[in-house]
Formats: structure tokens, sequence, C-alpha cells
């Protein structure tokens, strides 16, 4: 199994082959990410690259998620999705928003609409998409598209919970404040029962607080 190459800041570990039976076992692996200043890190995103073959029953299917508009801002503001899955873009304003994208990864336009849901779109391509909004430049927002099915994303708290079968991975890290993958050091991973890791950056992360630029209900 292979997988393409993200061009957003990610730090890569490399990992040799093994052949699991298909009866693999799971295990719950519980990751705390804080900063530099010991800060809970929100939005931080771990891609688990199986380096075995993986039995089907065993691999997470792409379901149907959203991407809402609320008090102008995207919420979430970092999603994570496997590729293939289709993301509608809700608008829960009473106002026009005019939604887009021009990352590589996917291109796309959801011209002025409120009050109702545009169709969804299809993320077939692994990487990072940027989203805007044309009329409110503040609003972004962040589609990680991953080529495994195991993934996960820290919360307030910094806490992420993944379930992942037995064996060994590549892992990838993605923050949309970290540019550099010398923020956080390479983590060598073998899954082989329930585990909790706590992981730091070797940065302090800076506070996005929700603003509106004064602009009312423009």
């Amino acid at each position: 199994m292979k997988y393409k190459t993200y061009t957003s800041a990610l730090f890569f570990i490399a990992y040799s082959s093994i052949a699991l039976s298909q009866n693999n076992p799971t295990a719950v692996f519980s990751i705390t990410l804080n900063d530099s200043d010991n800060k809970p890190v929100n939005d931080g995103v771990f891609l688990f690259e199986p380096q075995f073959e993986v039995n089907e029953h065993q691999m997470p299917q792409p379901q149907a998620v959203v991407m809402n508009q609320i008090d102008k801002q995207f919420v979430p503001h970092v999603l994570v999705v496997k590729a293939g899955t289709e993301v509608t873009f809700p608008n829960a304003d009473n106002l026009f928003h005019h939604v887009y994208s021009f990352s590589p990864t996917k291109q796309f336009e959801l011209k002025l609409y409120k009050e109702f849901t545009a169709k969804p779109l299809r993320f077939d391509t692994p990487g990072v998409v940027d989203i805007g909004c044309n009329i409110h430049d503040w609003m972004l927002g962040y589609i990680v598209v991953s080529d495994s099915p195991y993934f996960g994303k820290t919360d307030s708290e910094g806490k992420s919970l993944i379930s992942l079968p037995h064996g060994e991975y590549t892992v990838r890290f993605w923050h949309p404040q970290v540019e550099d993958e010398k923020a956080f050091p390479s983590k060598s991973i073998s899954v082989n029962a329930d585990t909790e890791v706590t992981w730091t950056l070797s940065t302090i992360m800076v506070s996005e607080d929700e603003f509106d630029a004064g602009f009312g209900d423009y």
C-alpha cells in the first residue's frame, strides 16, 4: 500500500513492514498534545499509515461529513477525512457566504448562498485543503484528506483517541500553525496494546480568537 506525499508541513517516521493475520486485534492509542509552554494544543492532526496489509473488516469506511458555517466561522476549524469522503458545507448564518479553495489538493467554489445545504463535494486526493470565504476574509478552515483510514484530531484539551490494529505505522502530523516539522520531533510507534502518550511541540501556539472584524451582519 502506497501513500502520497503531503505538501503541507508534516513529520515523517519510517518503519519496517510487518505482515499481520486477518484477525489482528486492535488497541486504543491515546494522545495528549501540549505546546512548549505545556498548554494543550487543539486541532493537531495525526495520520497513522499502516505498514502492513489491513483487514478490510477493520478498516473504517468513509462517511459523509459536514463543515458548517456558524457565526461567520467554519465549524469545525479543522476537519479530517478519509480520501473519497463527501463533505457538505451548510450555512447556518442568516447571511451570505461564498466558500472557495485554491489549494492544489482540491479547488472549488460555492457561490453566494445562505440558509441551505450546498451540494456535497467529494475529496479524493490526499493533502491539505485551505478553505476561505470570499466575503468574510477572516473565515479560514482546513480539510486534511488522509489516504489512511486511521487518523485523529486533538480536542480543546489536547487529547485524541485512535483505534488502531496492532502493528507498525508511519505517523504524520499536521497543524495549521506548525510550518516546520522540527517543531515536533520524530516518534517511533509500534502499537501492540492500549497506549497513552504525551507529546510536546517545540513551539508555543498562538490562540486563534474568534472575531468578525467589526463588520456586524456583513
